[in-house]
């Protein structure tokens, strides 16, 4: 499939590119700002976001600061060699992301109480995935998709 390019000033743009790194900048940025997860326990109800302390901290902020260099390194002939890196460093932030957030899930919030025979027994009643989940998985398989692309082209 051919792709469309047009100018901009005296630079050629792939229009493909920029509208693919353009919806990865768009959903980081709707990752980084949305609640990921939501919490109800005991008549307590509270969203975590991504940028929480317990579970990326400020370091959430270098994954909207990767898509954001991506974006722009479209407009830059000399980023492109190296936009397969600037990809990969997205993509290993998403998934710390997303481990972070199953971690959350699993370990880190849910009481564990004794049940017969000394098993524990762990009620997930009180995790829901929040709206800003989809952004967040919507960029890791976006920047897979956009390593994969830029790694063989």
């Amino acid at each position: 499939m051919e792709r469309r390019a047009f100018r901009i000033g005296d630079r050629l743009v792939d229009g493909g590119e920029l509208l693919e790194r353009g919806m990865l900048l768009l959903s980081s940025a709707l990752a980084v700002v949305l609640p990921i997860l939501d919490t109800n326990f005991s008549e307590t109800t509270d969203d975590i976001l991504l940028h929480d302390v317990s579970l990326l901290g400020a370091a959430t902020y270098l994954l909207l600061l990767t898509y954001a260099v991506g974006f722009f390194g479209v407009f830059t002939r000399s980023m492109r060699e190296h936009m397969r890196f600037i990809d990969l460093a997205g993509l290993i932030m998403v998934a710390v992301a997303v481990s972070r957030a199953v971690y959350m899930i699993g370990w880190v919030h849910l009481p564990v109480t004794a049940g017969e025979g000394g098993f524990a027994v762990v009620p997930l009643a009180g995790f829901h995935l929040s709206y800003g989940s989809v952004p967040l998985f919507f960029l890791l398989f976006g920047s897979i998709w956009q390593l994969r692309r830029s790694w063989r082209g």
